[in-house]
């Protein structure tokens, strides 16, 4: 089987979808050469460059540049990523982002990993042009693919509803963690690290991108500003800016926060673990997540996580997390008390939470997709080549 992967919508590597993408290029590639098989990249030019490090050898096939515009490059892959596979002589198509980037008729065996619906389930998530495409075009290319995977249970049973599926034609793959690079890390490194961006007091931290209204960030720092959390350790909050960083800096100043919540922007891929050791608690409250990357990666920190109770978090958590309703500014305050000051089930945490994501490695996401993948492939490879029967 000759796999192609499309790069596009994956931010670069710059997001949760891009950790996600990261993750799988190399084992896909290993899983596939393993079988006598192959892997086809499909991206432009500043795909290539920011997965360059994961893609090494891979095969490519690339995108003009024009498609790293987010409104030409979603036409492109609607329209040309099928045909750009065929091309490239694959005989199945893996669209990692596909809740980003879909494929119209692709004219291939496709495999589609949906991470979330919740543009459906937040009013005002995205802006007018982007909801209708996500809305309305998405679906139509969804209907044409042979396969949809989802990458939790929650996010499984908004496919369904929302398409109007049978759940048991969409496959649960769900996301992993990297248990080597999220580990509980104490030290030089740590303290040197909060040193340097000036976070010498105990933290809370947030890592998200600065989104409004689906990230929650509003009501977090309202909850924040009435907890006794506010008056032990500071609110950190880390991620790029979405369109949201104005209303964030407004309402810290509002509040009265400015000298306990930092912003400190996108960090470095190599900080973040850092960061989420360093964190007395990492905090995870979006509206809708589909699975919520931080969290594992926290519990794997031995940290706690305060979790909304919404969306995929508190499957993802499960009794390691102190669940709150993210609606509810009092409960997400009481919340963040606990997670400030909750000693034992902080111990609990360390103690349970790196073999809790231990289970959940990459792996058993790239054999989960593979698996996926070979069994869309294996009606068109027993047409060409005749040799294998189907039962």
């Amino acid at each position: 089987m000759r796999l192609a992967i499309t790069l596009g919508g994956t931010d670069w590597g710059r997001s949760g979808l891009g950790t996600y993408t990261r993750a799988l290029l190399p084992r896909l590639e290993r899983g596939l050469s393993e079988a006598g098989d192959s892997l086809i990249a499909i991206g432009t030019g500043k795909d290539f460059e920011a997965y360059a490090d994961v893609l090494r050898d891979t095969e490519r096939a690339r995108v003009p540049a024009y498609a790293d515009h987010p409104a030409l490059s979603a036409s492109w892959y609607l329209a040309r990523a099928g045909a750009h596979a065929r091309a490239a002589g694959a005989d199945v198509l893996l669209l990692p982002a596909a809740n980003r980037r879909a494929a119209l008729r692709p004219g291939l065996p496709t495999v589609g990993v949906i991470h979330d619906l919740a543009q459906f389930n937040i009013p005002g998530k995205y802006d007018g042009l982007r909801t209708r495409y996500v809305q309305y075009l998405l679906p139509k290319a969804f209907a044409g693919l042979e396969a949809l995977v989802a990458v939790s249970h929650a996010t499984r049973a908004d496919v369904a509803r929302i398409l109007s599926r049978p759940l048991e034609q969409i496959h649960m793959v769900a996301n992993g963690v990297d248990t080597e690079r999220f580990a509980p890390l104490e030290g030089v490194r740590v303290a040197e690290t909060r040193a340097k961006l000036s976070l010498e007091a105990p933290y809370l931290l947030y890592p998200s991108r600065l989104e409004h209204p689906g990230k929650n960030h509003l009501r977090l720092l309202s909850a924040y500003a009435t907890s006794s959390a506010r008056d032990s350790h500071l609110l950190v909050l880390v991620g790029a800016d979405w369109g949201a960083e104005g209303l964030i800096r407004a309402e810290i100043q509002r509040l009265g926060l400015g000298a306990r919540v930092r912003l400190l922007g996108y960090v470095a891929d190599e900080l973040l673990p850092v960061l989420i050791s360093g964190a007395d608690a990492v905090i995870a409250v979006g509206l809708c997540e589909g699975f919520g990357l931080p969290a594992l990666e926290a519990l794997a920190a031995g940290r706690p996580v305060v979790a909304a109770r919404a969306g995929a978090l508190p499957e993802v958590v499960g009794e390691l997390g102190i669940l709150c309703d993210p609606l509810d500014s009092k409960d997400m305050s009481l919340a963040l008390a606990r997670a400030a000051s909750d000693t034992a089930f902080a111990a609990r945490v360390r103690r349970e939470g790196p073999a809790y994501a231990r289970l959940r490695g990459w792996e058993r996401t790239c054999d989960g997709l593979l698996a996926v993948c070979r069994s869309v492939a294996l009606p068109v490879l027993t047409n060409v080549t005749g040799r294998l029967v189907s039962g």
